[in-house]
């Protein structure tokens, strides 16, 4: 008798362990499968950012339509319109996309203290935040390239300077400017926001040459270069 129990619990073990096995096995192929189709989706909008940014520096941002950029990017016009409704809010998601990776980056730049940037005078070596704005851009640079050009997006433009430009230059003021600002604090702001935008543009347009940490060096010695001084990288070798 007890021979027969254990043997049905051996079995009923045995049925247990494979459908446990059936079950994870049925998991893991549908856990694979959508990785899978997160990849194709990845992979499509990659295909259709990269012929948009090609199409616009060659014909302007309304010189193309939905089957031209389908062509373009190899892939039909279903997969496009399952990602989007149309061209406009096409641009419109990937332009939001840049505003948001890059709007990500405020906390940080509010938070990194004065001293640090001063600081970076001294030594050259700047925060590493600014850094990571160099990283963003590059990741978007083809289509930042594009946008910010003479026949780019104006309003993009707009944009980027107020929720990036505008912000990093308050960032490097003492809170008593950003606190009760006068006229000239925001038309110094405005000054310098604007200058900065075109430093992007500069970078973009030559090609992305120098590294992200090059070029955050670069940016913070022109913030803080003044009147008379050599230009220079702070803390390195002349340029």
């Amino acid at each position: 008798m007890a021979e027969a129990v254990a043997e049905a619990m051996a079995l009923a073990a045995a049925a247990n362990a494979g459908a446990n096995v059936e079950a994870n096995a049925e998991t893991n192929a549908e856990t694979n499968a959508e990785t899978n189709a997160d990849r194709r989706s990845l992979r499509s909008r990659r295909m259709l950012r990269e012929a948009c940014a090609e199409l616009i520096a060659e014909r302007g941002l309304d010189g193309f339509s939905v089957g031209e950029l389908t062509e373009r990017a190899d892939l039909n016009r279903g997969t496009f319109y399952a990602h989007y409704k149309d061209l406009p809010d096409m641009l419109a998601s990937l332009e939001a996309e840049i505003i948001d990776s890059l709007a990500s980056l405020r906390p940080k730049l509010q938070a990194v203290p004065l001293g640090e940037l001063l600081a970076f005078t001294r030594k050259g070596q700047p925060p590493a935040v600014t850094v990571e704005l160099f990283d963003i851009l590059r990741q978007h640079g083809a289509l930042l390239r594009v946008l910010l050009s003479p026949t780019g997006d104006a309003g993009f433009q707009a944009r980027l300077r107020d929720r990036l430009c505008t912000d990093l230059i308050r960032s490097v003021l003492h809170d008593k400017y950003t606190r009760q600002p006068n006229a000239l604090t925001n038309y110094y702001i405005a000054y310098y926001a604007a200058a900065l935008l075109g430093l992007i543009w500069r970078w973009l347009d030559g090609g992305m040459a120098e590294d992200s940490q090059q070029m955050a060096r670069i940016m913070l010695s022109i913030m803080f270069l003044k009147p008379g001084d050599p230009i220079e990288l702070k803390g390195g070798a002349k340029k």
